[in-house]
């Protein structure tokens, strides 16, 4: 069985050497799916302090259900999904990885269109579609209570994000045979627990590498996820870009911040920071290659949190450098027949270009629009500035058309600097 954006199966397997029925779902997450923008339900925004309700379709009756999250935790797993005889190991990572696969799609931009019963909206369903939910007959043991307890403040990163924890019932009963980097299989998982192996250890085997784990109460201050944008002022290639960022919760007391780059495979390399609590940077960037960045806060008692990672950036500059506009020319299909008209695909734009005395004003056109008109005066003569910018707010191919506004106006154009 499956749905359009999470499919679930119904597996049965032996958790040991007697013969053991459970029900498993199965989010198929092929990589770690981060927390973005966009429709949601429940709505929730903190990838650290969990939601306080969760709305559940029960499919039996077509009802939609508002259920305190952490009771909802519990009754999935005594509706067989991570039954009581398990080693307590087991029954842990088993709480952990049935948090947050709820608390993932109770999150903002994660609803799924379908999810929908009239103009009311769910956040997953009770059946194996997403995780098995039958509160009329679960009753949770004491040590499945015990294991989400214990476990309550903990959530997971992969590479740094927020993900969708999959888990299946799994056909090996040999430790660690089946992990694969996404999923926990509950049969070798167990396994691992009889030989003694702590949580933390099959979650690194089965959800490994670049896993992280997050305390809410015990780490430093979490972050959100670093963005990269561009803003006038700056000037390519030293300060080609703007890095910015913000802690998750809003907490007082820190200390310091440390940012780091990665260009193309290369390893991380620190950025010094000239403002270390300043929550911003202008960078260089490496034109035609991916450029990632990464950033952590160290609080005034010294503890740091985890990474925050970006997305990937890739710059490119479009168009002739060095062409200059003159007013009694128009916009042509190409540079030089009275204005510049470039063709670019990306998250982000700037005009770049000269300002100085005698500079003049220009147009800028997107689309067939007009959005802008910038003043290229200036005290003193100044290559590469970043004059006006945008931040799209979706990926399409774009035409930027850049035209010189007045008599005996001069506009030195110098490229369209693209962010992909």
């Amino acid at each position: 069985m499956s749905v359009p954006t999470v499919p679930a199966v119904v597996l049965r397997t032996c958790i040991s050497a007697i013969a053991l029925a459970t029900v498993m779902s199965v989010p198929q997450a092929s990589q770690p799916a981060p927390v973005a923008a966009g429709s949601s339900c429940t709505g929730w925004t903190s990838q650290v302090v969990p939601p306080r309700t969760i709305r559940v379709l029960r499919t039996g009756t077509g009802r939609i259900e508002r259920v305190p999250f952490r009771r909802y935790v519990a009754e999935v797993m005594a509706s067989g999904e991570w039954p009581d005889r398990l080693h307590m190991t087991t029954l842990e990572a088993g709480a952990v990885a049935t948090k947050q696969y709820a608390w993932y799609y109770a999150m903002k931009g994660h609803h799924r269109s379908g999810f929908r019963v009239g103009s009311r909206c769910f956040d997953v369903r009770d059946d194996t579609m997403d995780q098995l939910y039958r509160p009329e007959r679960a009753r949770p043991s004491g040590r499945q209570l015990r294991a989400i307890k214990s476990t309550w403040g903990l959530t997971l990163r992969k590479y740094g994000r927020f993900f969708l924890t999959g888990y299946r019932a799994g056909v090996s009963s040999q430790c660690g045979a089946d992990a694969n980097g996404w999923k926990l299989y509950a049969t070798s998982a167990e396994a691992c627990a009889r030989q003694g192996w702590s949580r933390e250890r099959v979650q690194r085997t089965y959800l490994g590498p670049n896993l992280s784990f997050v305390w809410s109460p015990r780490v430093g201050p979490i972050l959100n996820e670093p963005l990269i944008g561009l803003r006038v002022g700056n000037t390519i290639p030293y300060r080609a870009a703007t890095v910015t960022w913000k802690p998750e919760v809003a907490k007082a007391g820190l200390s310091s911040y440390t940012l780091q780059r990665q260009i193309g495979r290369r390893g991380w390399q620190t950025i010094p920071l000239r403002a270390p609590r300043a929550g911003k940077a202008h960078v260089w960037l490496k034109t035609g290659t991916r450029n990632r960045f990464r950033i952590r806060a160290t609080d005034e008692r010294g503890r740091t949190g985890p990474w925050a990672y970006s997305a990937g950036r890739t710059p490119a500059l479009r168009g002739p450098v060095g062409l200059r506009l003159g007013t009694t020319r128009t916009v042509a299909a190409r540079p030089g027949r009275g204005g510049a008209r470039v063709r670019m695909t990306g998250r982000s734009a700037a005009f770049v270009a000269r300002t100085g005395p005698g500079m003049g004003r220009a147009k800028i056109i997107v689309d067939g629009k007009r959005v802008a008109m910038v003043n290229l005066e200036r005290p003193t003569v100044t290559d590469r500035q970043l004059v006006w910018a945008v931040n799209f707010k979706s990926v399409k191919r774009r035409t930027i058309a850049i035209k010189a506004v007045g008599a005996g106006s001069q506009v030195h154009f110098q490229g369209i600097y693209v962010l992909r």
